[in-house]
């Protein structure tokens, strides 16, 4: 096994007694420099990471507090320091159990206490990669012993769902930290071409996050592991969803789109109503980009068949039309015909709810992609009216003093700018041991609550407050979760939260969490979360 000396990179160190303008420039001479050391003669000092560098400098003041002084004062004085001698995989396990905040900072490599040279992250993810493909290789060769193909074909894919999921939660972390900071530059004073810079990362960043997603689940359901979540579900509404969501690009796109719903109002079906969101929402995405300046029309036919509810859904276009020869491929995501990660999604959703879907072209210009399905039919029971909806357009009801609790940094930054945005005053803590310790310490208005921390984790944390003797016990918790499904959802309310605000952290449904959570903070509120469940951060 390697040891971490083939991931070092010799990268020039500086100086306790630099200056911080001089690090700034070096960072902008050599874009591919992630970290910078610190020494002392040949004995390490600290560590000076890019980002976190960049954004202490972008801060409010950074300039002036930081700019002029020498690095000493902004470097980081406990970085990870390890031996050459020390195996990768043996050093992957500890950065792992660290967190996705240890994974992303560098760290320094010594030989008997001299500075060697700097590993990062990305150097550690692509030894892992290759310590992972041969693993995958060895899986290989014992699956091939097999006689039955079955097995082969599932053990390959389990290793290729595991390590799609183990990249998707190390990539997806500073991904929202990304769409976060976006959101909050949004509302900066900036100008029309800044603005829509902002905007360009943004929708990039949410368009890498969807792919992501469409990758893993994808490698879930080649390996039998996607998971449905069936519920009473009103598929009027489904309709005015993806109608809400769709117009606005539509008409940027200069196209028609026609919305349609047949069937009673009030039916509902026993199904995963965010996966038939999701179908609809890629094949009206397809449809998009082949009927410029024309017309798309997306419909649901809802009819009742004994205790059945049999949907037909039809999206069709106006474009081009689709290749004869490649109609039977367009579902399958390898080779020239097929349709890619979206539209072999579709197909995986829909024959796991034992539906079918098709695609033909139309008699004249287009081509329509269908699909059919049966659930059992389900009653909604009115729900009591909530006021929760009505906070989206409100300020901020109350001026409280904060506790974050987060491992991440950007993340505690994020939360903090948004506090301050919000009028709040806050402060922060990196774990669920250190919100236990200072809530004990001072008191607090409302905590904002990660979940996955090292020591303590959010659902400990929480517990833990909720234990304590005293008015503390009572402070409202508003979890921030990447993983805010309704069964998780549930369970934090369970415990004792307030509310549920899902990662990349979207300004308004913060604001409408924390305001149910001070107006009612025994009360049970529904999470403030996005359509497609995404895994924890």
């Amino acid at each position: 096994m390697p040891t971490i000396e083939v991931l070092t990179e010799r990268v020039e160190p500086v100086t306790a007694t630099t200056m911080a303008a001089e690090v700034f420039a070096r960072f902008e001479r050599e874009p591919d420099t992630l970290v910078i050391p610190v020494v002392d003669g040949e004995r390490p000092l600290g560590l000076i990471e890019r980002s976190d560098f960049l954004m202490k400098l972008a801060a409010p003041l950074g300039q002036s507090l930081y700019g002029a002084r020498e690095v000493i004062h902004i470097m980081d004085e406990e970085p990870a320091v390890v031996e050459a001698g020390v195996r990768i995989d043996a050093f992957s396990d500890i950065i792992l159990k660290s967190g996705p905040g240890a994974l992303m900072r560098g760290f320094i490599v010594t030989r008997n206490g001299a500075y060697r040279g700097v590993g990062t992250a990305v150097a550690l993810l692509r030894a892992v990669n290759d310590i992972q493909r041969q693993q995958n290789r060895d899986l290989a060769d014992q699956v091939r012993a097999l006689s039955d193909v079955k097995l082969q074909a599932a053990a390959a894919a389990r290793a290729k769902s595991q390590f799609m999921g183990l990249m998707s939660q190390e990539l997806r972390t500073p991904m929202n930290g990304v769409l976060a900071v976006g959101e909050l530059l949004l509302r900066q004073p900036l100008n029309d071409a800044a603005l829509a810079h902002v905007q360009t990362i943004i929708d990039s960043s949410e368009t890498l996050l969807d792919t992501l997603q469409d990758a893993l689940d994808l490698a879930r359901a080649e390996a039998g592991e996607l998971e449905l979540t069936p519920a009473p579900t009103p598929l009027r509404a489904v309709m005015d969803q993806v109608q809400t969501q769709w117009s606005p690009r539509a008409t940027q796109d200069g196209v028609t789109l026609m919305v349609g719903y047949e069937g009673d109002t009030e039916l509902a079906g026993v199904l995963d109503g965010p996966r038939l969101t999701q179908v609809f929402n890629t094949l009206i995405g397809h449809a998009l980009k082949f009927a410029r300046n024309g017309m798309v029309e997306a419909s649901l036919k809802a009819m009742v068949v004994g205790d059945q509810v049999r949907l037909e859904a039809r999206v069709r276009d106006d474009g081009p039309g689709i290749d004869p020869a490649r109609l039977d491929q367009l579902f399958d995501v390898a080779g020239p015909d097929g349709g890619g990660l979206g539209l072999s999604i579709c197909r995986h959703v829909v024959e796991q709810m034992n539906g079918r879907i098709w695609a033909e072209n139309n008699a004249g210009r287009g081509a329509t992609f269908a699909f059919d399905l049966s659930a059992p039919r389900a009653v909604i029971q009115q729900e009591e009216p909530s006021n929760v909806a009505s906070l989206d357009d409100l300020d901020l009801q109350a001026r409280p003093h904060v506790l974050i609790a987060d491992d991440n940094a950007t993340n505690r930054v994020v939360a903090q700018a948004l506090c301050e945005m919000f009028g709040c005053t806050s402060e922060t803590v990196e774990d669920g041991q250190e919100a236990l310790e200072a809530v004990q310490a001072r008191p607090f208005d409302l905590i904002l609550m990660d979940i996955k921390m090292p020591r303590l984790d959010g659902v400990q944390a929480t517990q833990a407050i909720r234990a304590l003797p005293g008015d503390s016990r009572n402070i409202p918790i508003v979890a921030l979760t990447a993983n805010a499904d309704p069964d998780d959802a549930r369970h934090y309310l369970a415990v004792g939260m307030a509310a549920v605000v899902e990662k990349p952290i979207k300004p308004e449904r913060l604001r409408m969490a924390m305001n149910a959570a001070l107006a009612a903070p025994a009360a049970v509120v529904a999470p403030a979360s996005n359509t497609r469940k995404r895994p924890a951060a």
